[in-house]
C-alpha cells in the first residue's frame, strides 16, 4: 500500500535535476559536481528508456537527492540488477552535508520511502546491502520490509606478499566467460540459492554474461565440468568486485585451482575484491590460507512485492500466492461423494 506520510516541510526529496548542480558551488561540495553530471546524463537516458520500456530494457541508475534550504545534504541511487529490470539494487545514502533539522536516521527513512513508494521505478523486487555493524540503518531497512538474505565477506589480497606462480594444467583449466559456460555457471548458482533468493534477484545466464570482464571466468576439470567460477557481483560495493562461487559438494581440486586463479589475476591498476558468503567455511578458510584478508562484512537484504495492473497497488508475494490458492480452491466444482449410505430396511 502507498505510504501517505508527508515529508517534513523543510525537506524536499526529488529526482536529480539540472537545477541541483547550482547547489554545489561551495568548495567542499565541488567534488560531487562531476558525479552529479554523470548521474544526470544517466537519468536522461533512463527517462528515454522508460518511454520505450517494451522495446529497451532499463539499465541506467535513478538518483534521488535530499534538499534542505537549497542545500543538497544526501542522495541515494537505485540501479537495475538485471537486464529485465525486475530487480533493482538501492545504495546506501551518500551524505554530502549536515542537516540542520533532521538526523541521518530520518533522512534514510524518507529516501527509502521515496524510492519504494513514490518513484517511477516499475519493478517488483529490491536489494540493499549494509554493513553488519550498522545497527541503526539495519533497523530502518528492516522496518521498510527488507528481509536478510545472506552475509557477504569482502576479501582483498594482502599487500606486500608475493605468491609463487604455480600451474596445475593436468587437473583443471581456466576459461573466460562465454555464452556456453555462463549458462553452466548460472545453473550451478541457481542450485545453491534458496527459492526466495532466486525469486527476488531473478538473474538469468545472460545477466552474468553481459557483465563479464577480464577477470571473470570458470574453473573447469579435465572432464570439462565446472567446479567453481568468478562471476559479476549481485550487489557490488566496489568497481571491481567479483563473486566466488562453487558447487554444492566440495571438490578437493579447489584447494589448488582457486589459489592459482585468484593469486595470478592480472589486476594492473585495478584493485579487485572477492565476495564469499559467510557460511561457506571451506571457501573462506581457503582464501585466508591464500593470503587474502576480510576487509568488510555486509548483510544483503531483499524486498519483493507485486504490482497489480489496476492502480498499481503493492502486495506481498505471500499474500498474492495465498489469495490465488484460496481462490482456486473455492472455484473447484463440488465432487460427488464416494460413500454409499445404506437405506434403512
Amino acid at each position: 500500500m502507498k505510504n501517505e506520510e508527508a515529508l517534513p516541510s523543510d525537506l524536499l526529496i526529488e529526482p536529480l535535476k539540472l537545477k541541483h548542480l547550482s547547489m554545489l558551488k561551495a568548495e567542499n561540495n565541488s567534488k560531487y559536481l562531476g558525479i552529479f553530471q554523470i548521474l544526470l546524463c544517466k537519468k536522461w537516458f533512463s527517462s528515454l528508456e522508460s518511454s520505450f520500456i517494451n522495446l529497451i530494457p532499463t539499465r541506467n541508475s535513478t538518483c534521488l537527492v535530499a534538499v534542505e534550504r537549497d542545500n543538497i545534504i544526501a542522495y541515494i541511487l537505485a540501479t537495475p540488477s538485471n537486464r529485465r529490470g525486475t530487480c533493482w539494487s538501492i545504495s546506501e545514502p551518500y551524505f554530502i552535508g549536515e542537516s540542520v533539522s533532521f538526523s541521518r536516521y530520518n533522512l534514510l527513512q524518507n529516501l527509502l520511502r521515496k524510492v519504494l513508494y513514490e518513484s517511477n521505478i516499475n519493478t517488483q523486487s529490491f536489494l540493499i546491502s549494509i554493513k553488519t555493524n550498522d545497527n541503526q540503518n539495519l533497523s530502518i531497512i528492516r522496518q521498510s520490509g527488507f528481509q536478510p538474505l545472506r552475509i557477504i565477506k569482502y576479501w582483498n589480497k594482502k599487500e606486500g606478499i608475493k605468491c609463487r606462480m604455480k600451474e596445475y594444467k593436468d587437473n583443471f583449466i581456466w576459461e573466460k566467460l562465454n555464452e556456453e559456460n555462463s549458462q553452466q555457471i548460472w545453473r550451478l548458482e541457481q542450485a545453491r540459492e534458496s527459492m526466495n533468493f532466486r525469486s527476488i534477484f531473478d538473474r538469468q545466464w545472460h545477466d552474468i554474461y553481459e557483465k563479464r570482464n577480464n577477470s571473470t571466468g570458470v574453473i573447469k576439470s579435465k572432464e570439462d565440468n565446472i567446479i567453481a567460477g568468478l562471476i559479476p557481483s549481485i550487489c557490488p560495493q566496489y568497481d571491481y568486485s567479483l563473486e566466488l562461487i562453487r558447487g554444492l559438494a566440495w571438490d578437493e581440486r579447489l584447494n589448488k585451482s582457486i589459489p592459482q586463479r585468484i593469486n595470478n589475476m592480472r589486476t594492473g591498476k585495478n584493485k579487485y575484491y572477492i565476495e564469499t558468503t559467510s557460511e561457506d567455511n571451506k571457501l573462506n578458510d581457503l582464501l585466508h590460507k591464500s593470503n587474502w584478508e576480510v576487509i568488510e562484512e555486509r548483510v544483503l537484504l531483499g524486498r519483493s512485492v507485486w504490482k497489480r495492473q489496476n492502480g498499481y497497488k503493492l502486495k506481498s508475494i505471500e499474500t498474492e500466492l495465498l489469495n490465488n490458492l484460496v481462490g482456486n480452491l473455492q472455484q473447484q466444482p463440488e465432487l460427488p461423494s464416494t460413500i454409499q449410505i445404506g437405506k434403512n430396511k
